[in-house]
């Protein structure tokens, strides 16, 4: 059931992946959005197709239009001769002055955005729309920025200091259907739901993430399954497993 419903939900994760990276990580869980980052950007390249094409053809069709009348209307008045060449030069110019109307331009953003967006995706650093995320970080930003620094203090409170990390069985952790679990005094960056964990003795996939209070102290849960399967590496990291 959860494989269908993050199928289901693909359609709204493709959505999704248009929003600024930070906010991704609100994005509950079951939408799938880290996978939906490449065929997010490659449904707005075909957006920006489907927009420009048409819009090119009628802004060319008008130019040389334009370009025809004039020569017939100069040489109606014995101005000069009527010139092909001259004609077929104006409708040459059409792409450079097509991207210059408005059609033009969101054809432009939404291709470039779109193909920023598909490689950012396939090499494992998504973005969201850069037009969303410039204005998310001029709005939110700062205020975003004092915010994190305020929970990052409370949270290095219930933490309490650094130490090293443990490693439990998942049975002993109570997590099901996972090998191992790591116990971490801080939050590792990176580390989400489907990242691959390399390790010199096995290679892992995580799972989601838990959040205890263990003796007093709060503590990060990271569930590792063995990889045995064949499912694509979008993201990995590589990690010493302590004794």
């Amino acid at each position: 059931m959860s494989v269908a419903l993050r199928w289901a939900a693909f359609p709204l994760a493709m959505i999704a992946a248009l929003l600024p990276h930070r906010l991704w990580r609100r994005v509950p869980s079951w939408i799938p959005i880290d996978d939906a980052v490449f065929l997010s950007g490659i449904a707005t390249l075909m957006i920006a197709a489907a927009i420009g094409i048409p819009g090119f053809l009628a802004h060319a069709g008008a130019t040389t239009s334009l370009a025809n009348e004039t020569m017939i209307a100069a040489e109606i008045q014995r101005k000069m001769d009527y010139n092909r060449g001259l004609v077929q030069g104006f409708a040459g110019l059409s792409i450079f002055t097509f991207v210059m109307t408005p059609v033009g331009l969101l054809t432009l953003y939404l291709a470039g955005s779109g193909v920023l967006r598909a490689m950012s995706g396939w090499f494992g650093d998504p973005v969201g729309d850069p037009v969303l995320t410039g204005l998310d970080a001029v709005i939110f930003g700062a205020g975003e920025k004092r915010r994190e620094q305020r929970t990052h203090a409370r949270r290095e409170a219930l933490e309490g200091p650094e130490v090293a990390d443990r490693v439990v069985t998942g049975a002993a952790a109570g997590i099901p259907d996972c090998d191992l679990v790591v116990v971490s005094a801080r939050r590792k960056p990176g580390w989400e739901r489907g990242v691959v964990v390399f390790t010199e003795d096995a290679v892992y996939r995580l799972g989601d993430p838990v959040e205890r209070t263990i003796a007093g102290r709060l503590r990060t849960l990271y569930p590792l399954a063995e990889h045995r399967d064949l499912e694509a590496i979008r993201k990995s990291v590589h990690y010493d497993l302590p004794a």
